[in-house]
């Protein structure tokens, strides 16, 4: 019944995009082209005119249009798509790198800066030679950590008008100075409680004596502090006239370095840097005060008695060493004086 009402229906004209057509092929229907639905018979959809060979092939060429079409993607993805996400991927790398890229331009520029500032000399060759290091009175104060070296400088400075020299702080501003080649390696040396190499602290101190050309009188505090330190500063500067040794037991000196680690901000005031200062006092500049004491160039002041009494006895002794040293000065004059008539 239903394939002859549809063939009856096929054998008739139809109207195909405003233009009427015979079909002049029947479509052979089996029953092969009906499902069978909940016990009932229902025809399977299929275009007017197509066979089942037909639509097979049909079948098989937009498969091979939907290939061609995967072909043309990108592992899947849609080329648009892949391109976006590149760009922004490219985005994303620019915006972590960029920063990293200017700070190590910036890092560059300042390694360029301070080797520069490093490479330059602060006096010249010619300038070193015509200093008259030889007529300056050079006078090494010497002692143990904490022992009262800076502190009985500073009252010495007043009252004969010395400039006041410290090695330690020489060393500690150059290690502060961004632009030093030798601040890294200041430090761990102050750290460790070592000493410091003695070309680094020489130039330092040479230059800050060149400084002051209008003065005729330096304390040096804290230096030198081996037999090679003492050896280099009078070959590359000057001799000294005498050493200031002030002289202090171990144990208040330990009192007073702890005391000041309270305040000072210094890396080598706590009690493992201090031990190794000791340790370098002991075995490094006691051979250099036996040394002097040897050419008798030492004078001795004992700490043991209060700040003031202390300070007396350095005052006394250096008074009469600035007398000498002034009567020496004297008396070379007059010697110079009668030779040339």
């Amino acid at each position: 019944m239903y394939a002859a009402a549809l063939r009856r229906a096929l054998q008739s004209r139809i109207a195909v995009a405003g233009r009427s057509c015979v079909v002049t092929r029947p479509m052979v229907v089996s029953p092969r082209a009906y499902s069978s639905q909940g016990g009932r018979r229902a025809p399977i959809q299929t275009r007017m005119g197509q066979s089942s060979k037909d639509k097979s092939g049909d079948s098989s060429s937009g498969g091979s249009k939907r290939g061609n079409e995967k072909v043309s993607d990108f592992f899947g993805f849609h080329p648009i798509a892949v391109i976006a996400a590149l760009t922004l991927l490219g985005s994303g790398i620019k915006l972590i790198i960029m920063p990293y890229w200017d700070w190590m331009e910036k890092e560059n520029q300042k390694r360029e800066a301070k080797k520069k500032e490093s490479e330059k000399i602060r006096y010249t060759d010619e300038d070193i030679a015509s200093f008259p290091f030889a007529q300056k009175t050079v006078v090494f104060v010497l002692g143990g950590p904490g022992s009262g070296k800076g502190t009985n400088s500073e009252k010495l400075v007043k009252d004969f008008g010395f400039v006041h020299l410290s090695a330690g702080d020489l060393l500690r501003a150059e290690q502060q100075r961004s632009e030093s080649q030798y601040g890294e390696l200041i430090a761990h040396y102050i750290r460790e409680g070592l000493i410091v190499p003695h070309e680094i602290t020489i130039g330092l101190l040479r230059n800050a004596m060149m400084d002051h050309p209008d003065c005729d009188r330096f304390l040096i505090d804290g230096f030198p502090r081996n037999i090679v330190q003492a050896k280099a500063f009078e070959d590359m500067v000057c001799k000294a006239k005498q050493v200031l040794f002030f002289e202090c037991p171990e144990a208040t000196m330990l009192e007073r370095l702890l005391d000041r680690g309270k305040t000072s901000g210094r890396t080598d005031d706590n009690i493992e840097s201090i031990k190794k200062r000791f340790r370098t006092y002991v075995n490094d500049s006691k051979p250099v005060i036996d040394e002097y004491a040897r050419e008798g160039k030492v004078i001795t002041v004992s700490c043991k008695g209060t700040v003031d009494e202390v300070y007396k006895v350095a005052h006394d002794n250096v008074a009469a060493l600035l007398q000498k040293l002034d009567q020496q000065s004297k008396d070379k004059a007059k010697d110079n004086k009668s030779k040339n008539k």
